[in-house]
């Protein structure tokens, strides 16, 4: 029982075939939805992406930040009358993220759909290939039940880790495309709260550079596509999103994966919520700068892991499609276990972590995300210590990789 608990048993091979047979199910279960759809497609959360897209085509970008004038243009798109479109979507990303719809705008909605999850899929591969090389890997990434929900939705979330990917395994190598990854990565802001500090308190100046060359020249260069009325349309939508989302009594709360939100939909207490959440903020950030900057000797991949975590858990907006970066954070401190070997339970615990959220597919509930996000925290903490203890003169080095590790077979 207890080999069973401690996944022994998980070996590459295994991976590749169970993970294998749960993406090929729900790749079968899209190419029905999207192909295969009958008079009216299928609605997913692509198709504010598509409406704005073609709002930007005809020259109409700052429209998509009226809801009613995307409402409008989603309605087009399925053929139905815009009275039948209930729940709808906004446009809430900035300007600069027209460009990476931009290509799908004119396609048929179902092909643009297919499309966008297609890109989003060779994107994570790749980010996820540069950090552990093997179908092992690759399949157990995409097997996790976030990335299956942002994939499905065709939501940006495995973007969004592709690019959390790449700035943290580029940060020393290529600091240069670090920055570039980095500053890419404002298309959504709120996750990038971290980055900056932890740039700057540990001297990655060249990152921080190339950050903000980047963030200023898409900047610019969508206030020249579009026009500054995009961005004087789009501030007002930012400052008005904690009142649309986060205010009490908001339907949407249990999707936020947040303590914020959490203790929101709980008591109704702004102030209380806040505070929760501002507590538990500034503990993760002191974790984080604590393996950053007094431990910056210890493994890269505890400092990766728990930059993403401190990133999810600053925030108080973040839905379950935005935390696909969780099997990039896993992934990470897998690697250092396939080079150092596995701690006791740690292999569980980094299937539990990802596997959380797929109680949040079937019953939404804001604190299944915050805890795993923790559980990130806490265990990359505990390999910078076992790193810590194993580098200590005359300590006995971590027992090597056994056979039938992730990476086996693969």
């Amino acid at each position: 029982m207890r080999r069973i608990l401690a996944l022994d048993w998980l070996t590459g091979p295994r991976i590749v075939l169970y993970g294998g047979l749960i993406c090929a199910i729900n790749a079968l279960i899209l190419v029905f939805g999207i192909l295969f759809t009958g008079q009216t497609p299928h609605r997913v959360d692509f198709i504010a992406f598509q409406a704005a897209g073609r709002l930007a085509l005809a020259g109409e970008a700052a429209a998509a930040y009226d809801w009613e004038r995307l409402r409008d243009v989603q309605a087009a798109i399925l053929g139905i009358a815009p009275e039948g479109m209930t729940g709808y979507l906004g446009w809430l990303n900035p300007p600069h993220f027209f460009f990476a719809v931009l290509p799908f705008a004119p396609l048929a909605y179902a092909w643009a759909w297919a499309g966008w999850i297609l890109a989003c899929v060779v994107l994570l591969g790749l980010a996820a290939r540069g950090i552990m090389p093997g179908a092992a890997a690759l399949v157990a990434v995409f097997c996790t039940p976030s990335v299956l929900l942002s994939l499905g939705v065709g939501q940006n979330g495995a973007l969004v880790a592709a690019l959390m990917a790449w700035t943290l395994l580029l940060l020393d190598r290529r600091p240069a495309l670090a920055g570039v990854a980095l500053g890419l990565l404002t298309i959504k802001p709120q996750f990038g709260l971290v980055f900056p500090l932890l740039l700057a308190l540990t001297g990655r100046w060249r990152v921080f550079a190339a950050a903000s060359a980047t963030v200023a020249a898409v900047a610019a260069a969508s206030w020249i596509a579009f026009g500054g009325e995009t961005w004087r349309a789009f501030l007002p939508m930012v400052a008005g999103t904690a009142d649309r989302y986060l205010a009490p009594g908001s339907e949407v709360l249990p999707k936020i994966q947040s303590v914020h939100a959490f203790v929101m939909q709980a008591t109704g207490q702004a102030a209380l919520a806040w505070a929760l959440h501002g507590a538990v903020a500034a503990l993760a950030l002191a974790v984080v700068l604590r393996l950053w900057l007094r431990r910056p000797e210890g493994p890269e991949e505890a400092r990766a892991a728990a930059a993403i975590a401190a990133a999810f858990l600053l925030t108080p907006y973040a839905w379950t499609y935005d935390t696909p970066v969780i099997a990039i954070a896993a992934l990470f401190l897998a690697r250092a276990a396939r080079r150092e070997g596995w701690l006791p339970g740690e292999k569980a615990l980094l299937v539990l972590a990802p596997a959380a959220l797929l109680v949040v597919v079937f019953r939404p509930f804001s604190l299944v995300g915050p805890l795993a996000w923790v559980l990130i925290l806490g265990l990359a903490w505990r390999r910078d210590a076992a790193w810590r203890r194993a580098a200590a003169p005359g300590a006995p080095a971590l027992s090597p990789v056994p056979r039938g590790s992730m990476s086996a077979g693969t």
